[in-house]
């Protein structure tokens, strides 16, 4: 691309983005606009437009420094790489586990997020549910998710009380409590009934791995416990 088809003032922006960003105590306008070789009025205007979407922030001292939204961008980023990796590392297990259907949630608020899916009415594609919310009390995955939050419970609690929310599933308060302390114990927690078998591994950041089939499948605990250390691996680069 040609010099000249590229957008000056966007170019002169950046590059006094660039420069604040160089400085950990920040830059004034006189230094931005020396080293940047600007007039002042041209230097101010820029950085007064940076500042206006965040990229750049005024301290006291008449310092410009970065500012939130590049913070912002940074975090899209690494979620964005997290989905990515979760996503490939979840075919994986499909491959394995064909006829389980795969999580991967987080809570946002007090409720729980199904970011990721595969399902075996959908297989090898993965999901990315939209506005797939659910109270935090109706599967383990809910229960895995609370355990690794025990900051939520006050706000979770306000929102979604337990005698409406959670009785349903887990009885009284002091079953689900319990239920937690052990599955933050374990790193997991897992619900038999005579039709389905669940688990739910807590994972980094926040975020719970899951798995659901159909039938008896407790002997099987195991191998998903194992494939579930190797996604830890693949998306964190942990040790297994």
């Amino acid at each position: 691309m040609a010099k000249s088809d590229l957008v000056q003032s966007l170019l002169r922006g950046m590059d006094l983005l660039k420069m604040a960003a160089s400085a950990p105590e920040g830059m004034r306008l006189s230094e931005l606009a020396e080293k940047s070789s600007l007039q002042k009025t041209t230097a101010y205007n820029l950085l007064r437009t940076l500042c206006a979407r965040n990229f750049l922030v005024k301290d006291q001292h008449n310092r410009f420094q970065l500012g939130p939204a590049i913070f912002e961008l940074a975090a899209a980023s690494q979620t964005t790489e997290l989905m990515n990796k979760a996503a490939a590392a979840l075919k994986v297990i499909h491959k394995k586990f064909p006829l389980d259907v795969l999580t991967f949630s987080t809570l946002e608020g007090t409720a729980v997020r199904c970011k990721l899916r595969i399902s075996p009415d959908q297989p090898n594609e993965v999901q990315y549910p939209v506005n797939r919310t659910f109270p935090p009390y109706i599967s383990v995955t809910a229960l895995a998710l609370q355990a690794a939050a025990p900051h939520k419970a006050e706000a979770i609690e306000r929102q979604y009380p337990f005698e409406d929310y959670g009785e349903g599933m887990w009885g009284a308060l002091f079953n689900f409590n319990r239920a937690k302390a052990e599955t933050l114990k374990l790193g997991y927690c897992w619900k038999q009934s005579a039709e389905r078998f669940s688990t739910a591994f807590i994972m980094p950041d926040g975020f719970v791995l899951g798995f659901g089939s159909e039938g008896v499948a407790e002997i099987e605990a195991p191998k998903r416990l194992a494939a579930a250390r190797n996604f830890r691996s693949q998306v964190w680069n942990t040790e297994v």
